[in-house]
Parts: C-alpha cells; structure tokens; sequence
C-alpha cells in the first residue's frame, strides 16, 4: 500500500533470492521495497503451492536453536532433513486466511512489471482463498477487506457487488472497516453507497477526537502491558487513508500526532525515539537476533512504552524485556515507514508554489 500511495522508488540494497544474499548501500537497479514485497510473497506463495492451505508460521523446532544468540546463519548447517530443520505449522482461520487474501491482491497490483508470474499467482490464490472461506460471523470485515483489494485489483463486478450489499455493516463497524471502505470508495463509484459511509464519519471522527483528547500526546493511548507503539502507528496509518478520502471530515493531525510519538513523544523512563538510529536519541538495546550483544539493528522499531502495574509507564534500557524493547515488523517498521511517508506527502502539498520576496532578500 506504502508502494502505490507515494510512488516509492528507492534503491539502496542488493538482494539475490537464488544464493540468498543481501547486501546494503549496493544498489542493484531494482526497487527495494518491490524486492521487499517479491520475498514475502515468495514465502505465502511458495507455502501454498507446498500444503494447498496458509501456513500460521515457522518456528524453530527446539528450544537449544529458539534461545540461540549468536550468529543467525550458524542455526542451520544447511542440510535438508537434520533435526535443526524449522517447523511449519498450519490453522484453520477465516480471518486469517481472508486477510491474506486481502494482502496477496495488493501485492498482486504492485508486482505487476516486476515479477507478473508471482503477480499473477498472487492474485490467483487471492481468488481461491475468497471463493473456498467461510466468511461469516467473525470473518466478515476479512471479507469486506479481500473483497475491496479484490475489487481494486480487478475490477470485477463480484466484489464490488459484495461490497454495496454489506453498507450496513460497514456503517455498524465504519471504527475497524472504515479505512478499507475508505481506499475502495472512488472505484465503486456509487453515490448512494458512499452517502451512507459519509453520514456515519462525523461521530467516528468525534471518536478519535475523544481518545485523542485523554492523552497529552494527541493520538488514543490505552496501554495495557505491552508497548503501545505499534499500535499508535497502526491507527495513524489507517487513519491516512479515512483522511485521503474525506479530507472534508478528517484533518492530518492525528497521521503527525502518531509519527511523533514514536519518535520521543511518549511516556516512559527516557524520551528516545522508537526507531533504532532515527532522531538525537533513539532505541540503541533492542530485542532481535543480536539481543545479547546489548545492542540494535539500524532501523529496527520496538513496540515500545509499556505499562508496568499498577500505572507506571517504562521504557528501560534492556533488551531482555522484549515486551518493550522488542523489535517489530507488522505495524512497527512497516507502519513506521508508511507514516513517514505520509507526513512527507502531506508537508509537500502543503507548501506553498511561490514565495514572495522581501527587500533584504533582493539585497
């Protein structure tokens, strides 16, 4: 999503999938973050041509090799059938399996060019995924969300029907389906439609407001145990696109709010920033495959603050208490660099096309 909203275009790393190399500051002519989405998509893909189902994860198949410290590479000898070979385990979930088709067709659209046979096989097993799952009950904002990435990935009459019949539940939930709705809205082209998601914005709007309003930091903050942070940033990056596609209803503040928490504007013993190697101060002990060597991954984001019971906040500097030093990818670093870019976007628009110039500057 980050690839098609700003137009991503950057190349800073080589990346070779036949001998498993990756170099930084190489670039290779090819776009990162298209590498980026090719080796996930690998992954999903190649798991479901293996099992003919999703796979849940892959898991370390004893604990010796799971709290092992050193060099990542020295996990395996590399050798097919040795007891240190990983474990992949499997589920039934709708959710699961609904949402991945949801992500295998944005991935599709953004492949396109750049690998159309894993594009295509992305966008095939999406379909199968959305035809053969139960979406009921539980499963059915999954299925509002495949149904829309669907829909913008090609066009077909099925999922933009499916999405016009379920207006009500869209309103009834517009807190958890509203931004999926959001990014979908202008294809469906359907006035009625988008007048019956526009009357149930205002009061989700005042929603945000309210959380926001709770906190000195401008963003909803309810933390629990566990570092908030990921959670900020997954809320200002679905907030984007409410923004985007209202911006008559939603302001920008809330996208700037979340990005500025993670960068030092949060509670805790220490005001660093969440992005390890990013700001004056920033998280430099992290939790990862180097936590024992009491130090971080450039560019790694830890979930964060978190609250300690009864109502202290923390932040220590220590890398064993993962639950705040941990390092994150689904809504940490991935959300991390989609409001940064988001906030560059907006900054840009913003700025005005000419600048008036003073006497001195004729000087």
């Amino acid at each position: 999503l980050a690839y098609e909203a700003f137009n991503v275009d950057y190349d800073v790393t080589a990346i070779d999938q036949e001998r498993k190399i990756t170099e930084i500051h190489q670039p290779n002519g090819k776009n990162d973050i298209l590498q980026q989405i090719e080796h996930g998509v690998l992954s999903v893909t190649g798991g479901y041509r293996a099992l003919g189902r999703l796979y849940r994860g892959i898991i370390s198949s004893r604990l010796r090799q799971y709290v092992h410290l050193g060099d990542s590479a020295s996990m395996t000898d590399g050798i097919k059938g040795n007891e240190d070979d990983r474990w992949v385990f499997t589920e039934d979930n709708p959710v699961r399996e609904l949402s991945t088709a949801a992500h295998l067709a944005a991935a599709s659209r953004a492949l396109k060019g750049f690998n159309d046979v894993l594009s295509d096989e992305a966008l095939g097993i999406a379909h199968e995924l959305y035809r053969i799952t139960d979406g009921s009950g539980d499963a059915r904002a999954a299925r509002l969300h495949a149904a829309a990435e669907l829909f913008l990935a090609t066009g077909e009459k099925e999922y933009r029907d499916h999405l016009l019949t379920e207006a009500g539940f869209v309103i009834g939930n517009i807190d958890k389906v509203g931004w999926i709705i959001a990014r979908a809205e202008k294809a469906i082209g359907d006035a009625g439609f988008t007048e019956t998601v526009r009357s149930a914005l205002p009061a989700l709007k005042e929603k945000y407001e309210q959380q926001s309003a709770g906190t000195p930091y401008g963003i909803p903050y309810r933390p629990f145990i566990w570092g908030a942070g990921w959670m900020i940033q997954r809320i200002g990056f679905e907030y984007y696109y409410l923004y985007k596609a209202f911006p008559d209803i939603f302001d920008p503040e809330l996208i700037f709010n979340a990005l500025n928490f993670v960068l030092g504007c949060h509670p805790g013993s220490n005001a660093v920033s969440f992005a390890s190697g990013i700001g004056a101060k920033s998280a430099t002990v992290g939790y990862g495959l180097n936590r024992a060597d009491w130090s971080y991954i450039p560019g790694g984001v830890i979930s964060g603050t978190a609250l300690i019971h009864p109502d202290f906040p923390e932040l220590l500097t220590f890398p064993y208490l993962w639950q705040q030093t941990e390092y994150v990818i689904g809504g940490g670093s991935s959300c991390f660099m989609f409001l940064v870019l988001a906030v560059q976007q907006i900054i840009r628009k913003r700025k005005p096309t000419g600048v008036m110039k003073s006497d001195r500057d004729e000087e």
